[in-house]
């Protein structure tokens, strides 16, 4: 994985452990598309190649593509601990740790029927510039954070397939 990816990976991560968020409510487990957390499971659909097969870390799925340096991150936090705070303000959360940091866009859509927010932007991280595109949807006691970054020179080769990877999460 590229220095990009890794450090913004990282950073997601770190925010997560900022904020003290109970972990218990997280992602367990994933099998064939099914996603487990502490208190259930919903679904995500296969990316294509050349993106790898998911691999939790830290309780959050990853999805990694060599070709265009590109990250994708879904992260559940369920149960009596997570965050209900206005989507605006969580989207926002995940930009934190960029440096230069510009929200370039946000609006509104529709998640497996439910609300949700979008935010593109970008910044840098470590000097190294980066875009990001962000969902954020509260659905029965889960906060779902759906995250793609990747290089700005690659960004545009990847967002249609999170854009599918999104029309394909349902929860159960």
């Amino acid at each position: 994985m590229c220095k990009v990816c890794l450090g913004a990976l990282f950073c997601l991560l770190l925010l997560c452990s900022c904020f003290g968020l109970d972990r218990s409510g997280g992602i367990m487990k994933y099998r064939a598309g099914t996603v487990e957390t502490g208190t259930g499971r919903f679904t995500v659909p296969s990316l294509p190649p050349p993106w790898k097969p998911p691999k939790i870390r830290l309780k959050q799925l990853v999805h990694e593509n060599d070709s265009i340096d590109g990250t994708i991150v879904t992260d559940a936090l369920c149960g009596p601990k997570f965050d209900d705070a206005p989507l605006p303000r969580l989207a926002k959360e995940l930009f934190q740790r960029l440096q230069e940091r510009k929200i370039t866009s946000e609006k509104n859509l529709t998640l497996d029927g439910r609300a949700a927010l979008r935010m593109q932007g970008g910044g840098r991280m470590d000097g190294v510039p980066i875009r990001m595109d962000v969902v954020v949807m509260k659905k029965d006691f889960c906060l779902y954070d759906f995250v793609y970054f990747a290089p700005p020179a690659t960004y545009a080769q990847g967002v249609g397939d999170f854009e599918e990877y999104l029309h394909g999460f349902r929860t159960r």
